[in-house]
């Protein structure tokens, strides 16, 4: 897994760690929201909101500040809310930060295919988090003639998940946004019904692991 180089990026080594410059665009988006971000920033805590606030941008931080975020922002925002938000910051992530040359890679060697595309998530997720599962991508055929004529599918399974990850269900509920943004990114999920996400399958064995399915329309 590509866990960067250089300076504060090494800091800590142990454990599942999320990248500061992911939760710290998050949080300092959550002033938009007025007085609710006073609440989502009392429901994270102290101690994970100056860890995210003071940290360098490729510093790695415990996973458990990432989890506590998620959590925030379900309890104070709701769903979807929360949802909405989520994936606006993430577009915009996605093309201003350390992941702007994957998806200018995916681009460029698969235009905007999302089935294509989702096989550059694993180097795009080890990017942005460290020792939080691997990602494996397979495409799927629907057993529903009718319906596989007219959209197209992957499965996407995330494995060697810490249990923790895979118990919250604000966490999982992000990383499926993660995937809707890349139908977005694609062109096919402008409007509603285009494109499609889905939590098919949670193992909690250790360690834990998750199945989404990522769907779009032929075109």
């Amino acid at each position: 897994m590509n866990e960067g180089a250089g300076g504060d990026a090494d800091e800590d080594r142990s454990g599942p760690a999320v990248r500061a410059s992911y939760l710290r665009a998050l949080l300092f988006a959550c002033d938009e929201f007025g007085p609710p971000a006073m609440e989502i920033r009392r429901q994270l805590g102290d101690t994970h909101q100056t860890s995210i606030e003071c940290a360098g941008p490729l510093v790695w931080l415990p996973i458990e500040a990432d989890l506590a975020l998620q959590r925030a922002l379900d309890t104070v925002l709701g769903a979807e809310r929360t949802r909405a938000f989520v994936l606006a910051n993430l577009r915009e992530f996605m093309v201003a930060s350390i992941l702007q040359n994957v998806v200018q890679t995916a681009v460029g060697l698969f235009g905007l295919d999302p089935g294509s595309f989702a096989r550059l998530l694993p180097r795009a997720w080890g990017l942005l988090y460290r020792d939080c599962g691997k990602w494996s991508v397979s495409r799927s055929l629907d057993p529903d003639r009718a319906r596989a004529r007219e959209w197209r599918e992957v499965q996407m399974c995330l494995s060697r998940l810490p249990h923790a990850c895979a118990t919250e269900d604000a966490w999982l509920a992000a990383v499926a946004t993660v995937q809707h943004a890349l139908l977005i990114l694609c062109g096919r999920a402008q409007d509603e019904g285009d494109g499609e996400v889905e939590l098919l399958e949670r193992m909690l064995d250790e360690p834990s692991q998750v199945v989404f399915r990522l769907a779009w329309k032929n075109r």
